[in-house]
């Protein structure tokens, strides 16, 4: 232990006497450790961290899947849920859930809630206790039952202020009384999303019926909507548990052909379902981050080469008074791990600003973003990269200090000696090393960057631009017949429409660019197919208008008017893919389709298609070809629950309080939710390609930094040791351009392998990031040229500085330079 201390006394010692070196060496640490555990504390909270419940790793998500594909991941039906908690035995508890919102009114102001209609054993599954009262009981589930509600902690302070008797209270939502059985405890959330949820209530809300005679979600088996997560039983194993629910799926597709066929199941563990889309991105980012820390090790393993060259002497004279190779290693060491651990220190406060800069980029609909922060596992990570750093960058250059000749060592002028040699040849296979990272991060960034401009150019089909949207969910209390939910949206965007500074008002389910999205199954007049391959398109209930609004081309036939009644011919608008896909060979105009929309126990009608327009892109997911799509007049097919679109003349964000006024003056208890532009609407659905590109890029330009100053001090010490070389050459008559050129070629012949190296190596490695491609191949040549003339033309600019400064070498100076 004393040797250890005399060690960190001495090498703090040697770090004080050079100031520069030392200063140069912890930033450039600081910087790469910095970055490494600012992306750790995302990785950790995202993917690592277990998740907030009791024995998280026994919790699984269920799925239905399409059995002709391959991980397709499908939302359940009720029936279907139903039928396998019934049957299996390998889950301890087994849960469905959506998420929705619900209107609270009954207070000075209607409030949209996010909520989560679940079914009653969820809080079973999780093993999660309320704060106070109790979880639902299995008769909440019962349509004919009481409605129960569980709030969060937080609704209960902000609404309730509170209040220790809520468990008596009833509170309205959605037009329906609902008992308060319990409270969360704070911090609790499920589902975990970007926006949490602040109320469950059963799924006795879907299974009552309309006035319409329409069936209760509850009871269709092709409508899937429902998440499913269920607690494995003690000791059965996720394939085991596969085993069984896919025989359970089986049975169920010969019971129920029409709509269950080719319909499997997936379990996997939840919270790798939870990650699924943000993984293989984050373990990117962060294997792109750790090779930023490699180039910083080999700059900083230059500068102790080169440091070692200037206290050969000191080693010698240490060796020669008796001390072992092993002493002077380890006190080598030690003042690679002081740098390192002073590095560390530095790279976490960098890390602790750093965090919250990287929340702010984060995409707002990465789970769990509000647990990301510097914890233990944060601090262990820093602890453990900053160690291993200071072995990686120290290790070799100890041992190459240590080999010392003492005869070479004790003359004056030992320049030459192998060992010096030896040390270049090491600094230039570092540089090059370098190089071939710092290549490999600017070709990934450089197609990411092409990426994300190739996605903000693809045309949407709609104009985004001046758009406010909003939603709004009638309750089926209050609007309980098809004919008063069409006079309300009807007179709504009127009223929108008469304002000014509104150019155009229409209403739509789902909301395009939302990430919702309906898709049922289509029959066409004459065709025949085979049980369970009936065709399927996406579908969306439109207002008079809608296509105005948006912008949406109309390709043929004509668009929906006030003619097109419930009383009137069923008809349909299709978009160009559905007829490429169904009617390629023929004029889709006049042909009738059946669309399984109908929630109503009555007989699907035949639908005219009077018109075809443009595609839209709704999907959040931007690279994604458009669907086969069908829109239908909403006096035909009445939703309650429908999102506005408003063109605005102006900014759309000053609209928002009077288009509540407007709802207000209709209804006073019915509140607007999601009320955003779709400009923002945009920005979500690009904000992980953006994201992915930011920061691959900025560890780019990082690691091209650091790699020019590694070359620039790797050609400028190089010009030191041969200084008086140059002396000679140039009193020989070597002119300024030799001298020049040939240090160029130096600097440029090591940049030239590390590029060939670096491009090799990104041809395959590039490879990984192909799912994240959109309109770029991995290999895409002009992103593999453009990078190489970038790097060589920094080199080439690391390399000029020494170059003229040995060009402009005195050989009379030199011919005296020890």
């Amino acid at each position: 232990m004393r040797n250890f201390v005399q060690d960190v006394r001495y090498g703090f010692r040697q770090l004080i006497k050079s100031p520069m070196f030392t200063l140069v060496a912890v930033i450039t640490l600081a910087l790469g450790i910095g970055a490494n555990t600012a992306i750790f504390s995302v990785v950790n909270a995202v993917l690592l961290r277990p998740l907030p419940y009791n024995e998280p790793e026994q919790l699984v998500a269920v799925a239905e899947t399409d059995t002709r594909k391959v991980e397709i991941r499908g939302a359940l039906s009720y029936p279907n849920y139903f039928d396998w908690r019934k049957q299996n035995t390998c889950f301890e508890n087994f849960a469905s859930y959506y998420r929705n919102s619900m209107a609270l009114t009954g207070l000075e102001t209607p409030v949209d809630i996010p909520s989560a209609t679940v079914s009653a054993n969820l809080f079973a599954v999780l093993k999660a206790n309320p704060q106070l009262g109790r979880w639902f009981t299995e008769d909440e589930e019962n349509p004919n039952g009481r409605l129960a509600v569980v709030i969060s902690h937080r609704l209960w302070q902000k609404q309730f202020g509170g209040d220790p008797n809520i468990l008596s209270r009833s509170i309205k939502l959605n037009d329906r009384l609902f008992q308060v059985v319990g409270v969360m405890p704070a911090g609790f959330q499920f589902p975990i999303k970007a926006d949490p949820v602040d109320l469950w209530v059963t799924l006795a809300v879907d299974g009552m019926k309309t006035e319409d005679d329409d069936a209760p979600m509850t009871e269709q088996r092709g409508a899937h909507f429902f998440e499913g997560i269920a607690r494995l039983k003690p000791g059965v194993s996720i394939e085991q548990a596969q085993a069984e629910m896919s025989q359970i799926a089986s049975t169920l597709e010969k019971q129920y052909p029409e709509e269950n066929t080719y319909r499997g199941i997936k379990i996997s563990p939840f919270q790798e379902v939870l990650v699924i889309d943000y993984r293989e991105a984050l373990l990117i980012i962060l294997g792109a981050v750790g090779c930023v820390l490699l180039i910083g090790c080999a700059n900083v393993a230059n500068l102790l080469l080169a440091r070692a060259t200037v206290r050969h002497k000191e080693i010698a004279v240490r060796v020669a008074l008796g001390a072992s190779r092993w002493q002077i290693i380890r006190q080598l060491l030690t003042e690679s791990l002081l740098l390192a651990v002073a590095g560390g220190v530095l790279g976490l406060l960098l890390a602790w600003w750093g965090t919250e800069a990287l929340v702010g980029l984060i995409p707002e609909d990465v789970p769990r973003l509000a647990e990301i922060n510097i914890d233990w596992r944060v601090l262990a990570f820093t602890f453990v990269v900053s160690l291993t750093t200071g072995i990686l960058f120290g290790l070799v250059p100890a041992w190459q200090a240590t080999k010392v000749e003492l005869t070479e060592a004790m003359k004056e002028n030992t320049r030459g000696t192998g060992a010096s040699r030896h040390r270049s040849r090491l600094r230039n296979v570092l540089v090059i090393a370098e190089v071939a990272i710092a290549v490999v991060l600017l070709i990934s960034a450089g197609l990411l960057l092409q990426t994300f401009r190739k996605l903000q150019d693809v045309n949407l089909g709609i104009d985004t631009h001046n758009v406010l949207s909003a939603e709004i969910d009638l309750p089926v209390t209050r609007y309980p017949k098809p004919e008063q939910a069409a006079a309300f949206y009807q007179q709504l965007t009127e009223r929108l429409n008469s304002l000014p500074g509104v150019v155009k008002a229409s209403a739509i389910t789902p909301m395009p660019l939302s990430g919702n999205g309906y898709r049922t199954s289509v029959e066409f007049e004459g065709r025949e197919y085979p049980q369970g391959e009936t065709p399927r398109s996406h579908f969306r209930v439109i207002t008079l208008g809608y296509f105005d609004t948006l912008k949406i081309a109309q390709v043929s036939g004509r668009d929906f008017n006030e003619h097109d009644t419930d009383k009137s011919l069923k008809v349909v608008i299709v978009n160009e893919t559905f007829v490429k896909n169904y009617f390629p060979d023929d004029n889709p105009i006049g042909k009738r389709v059946k669309p399984g929309v109908s929630v109503s126990e009555k007989e699907e009608p035949w639908r005219e298609i009077i018109g075809v327009v443009k595609d839209v892109r709704h999907s959040q997911i931007l690279g994604r070809e458009p669907d086969p799509e069908i829109y239908l007049p909403h006096t035909q097919c009445q939703f309650n629950f429908m999102g506005l679109a408003i063109r605005t003349s102006g900014e759309p964000g000053a609209m928002a309080k009077l288009l509540q006024a407007e709802v207000n003056a209709i209804d006073k208890d019915i509140p607007l939710s999601r009320v955003k532009t779709l400009e923002q609407y945009l920005g979500v659905a690009i904000a992980q390609p953006r994201f992915n590109a930011m920061l691959l890029g900025m560890f780019g330009l990082l690691a091209l930094t650091l790699t020019s100053i590694g070359l620039y001090s790797v050609i400028a010490y190089s010009v030191a040791q041969r200084t008086q070389e140059i002396g000679v050459r140039m009193a020989l008559g070597a002119q300024t351009g030799n001298i020049l050129r040939m240090v160029l070629r130096q600097g440029l012949m090591l940049t030239a392998i590390g590029l060939g190296i670096g491009i090799v190596s990104a041809y395959y490695l590039t490879e990984l990031l192909a799912r994240m491609l959109y309109g770029v191949r991995s290999t895409d040549f002009l992103t593999f040229l453009f990078t190489s003339l970038i790097l060589t033309g920094v080199a080439l600019v690391a390399c000029l500085v020494p170059a003229r400064r040995a060009a402009k070498t005195d050989p009379m100076v030199a011919l005296r330079y020890e």
